[in-house]
């Protein structure tokens, strides 16, 4: 009966595994195990097998996936495979150094690699979208110059400013005199505009910076105080960048327009002769 052990053993394991109702392919899938050198114990062909601890490890993976003790299976592949299995080395202790033991420590490093690599795409993927998003330059003036009331110093480069932009315009019979124009306290008056113009009147109940660009040229750059009433015109496109939106009160043409943000609030507006009227109230 001793010759009939190694057929016993390849019994063995087939029928455990067919009684679990699994298939010799689900097994090499679970147990990373080749489909051929698992048939190849099922057939009792221990030439398959690498031979010693990793064939041990081998049929500790198969047992425990058809549902038979490890150690029994163990046991009884020793038993009938003494060379191919490496009894002459005795049996491992329980934390020893395997096959399986090294599989798993794969897994777990190729685990943590894969999580390490998705992170790191995540850090590039906010700091492009954070450099994508970064503000344009008038803005930032904005935000570091309306913390402060005193007025911007001036540009060291001469650019056409107009903090008074009445007293460049033509007089007309009837109008106020260039001297006349409108200063701080006193209410605007508006000159007659050519067809087709913008004109902008801006009144500050507190600190305020702005900067006007018309038709292309920067007009004006300051801090407006508590007030203070300014106005600016253009041909066809007036640009303002305003750093405390609710200190304002701003008409267009002569007619009062809607609020353009809360108080501190950082805004920039463009205002043309087709998109003016979307600006009143």
């Amino acid at each position: 009966m001793a010759e009939d052990s190694p057929v016993d053993f390849g019994s063995f394991l087939k029928h455990a595994r067919e009684t679990r109702g699994v298939s010799l392919q689900q097994v090499a899938e679970t147990t990373r195990i080749s489909a051929r050198v698992l048939a190849a114990l099922e057939r009792n062909d221990a030439s398959k097998l690498p031979g010693g601890i990793f064939s041990r490890a081998f049929v500790r993976s198969y047992a425990r996936e058809v549902g038979l003790d490890p150690e029994t299976a163990v046991a009884r592949f020793v038993a009938a495979f003494p060379d191919a299995s490496g009894a002459d080395d005795g049996p491992k202790p329980a934390g020893g150094e395997d096959l399986e033991a090294f599989e798993s420590r794969r897994k777990m490093v190729a685990t943590l690699l894969q999580l390490l690599g998705f992170s790191l795409l995540i850090v590039v993927v906010v700091i492009l979208y954070s450099s994508m998003r970064g503000s344009p330059t008038p803005p930032a003036e904005l935000r570091q110059r309306s913390t402060t009331s005193a007025p911007a110093p001036p540009s060291a480069s001469p650019q056409p400013v107009v903090p008074n932009p009445s007293m460049a315009e033509p007089q007309v019979p009837g109008s106020a005199p260039a001297g006349a124009a409108p200063a701080t306290g006193s209410p605007a008056r508006h000159a007659a505009l050519p067809a087709q113009s913008i004109s902008v009147v801006i009144g500050a109940s507190e600190a305020c910076w702005i900067a006007v660009t018309a038709d292309g040229v920067r007009v004006a750059d300051r801090t407006l105080q508590a007030g203070d009433r300014v106005e600016y015109q253009a041909r066809g496109r007036l640009t303002l960048w305003v750093g405390n939106a609710g200190a304002l009160s701003i008409t267009i043409n002569g007619k009062p327009a809607r609020s353009w943000g809360t108080r501190g609030q950082v805004v920039s507006r463009e205002i043309t002769l087709d998109t003016l009227n979307a600006f009143l109230q």
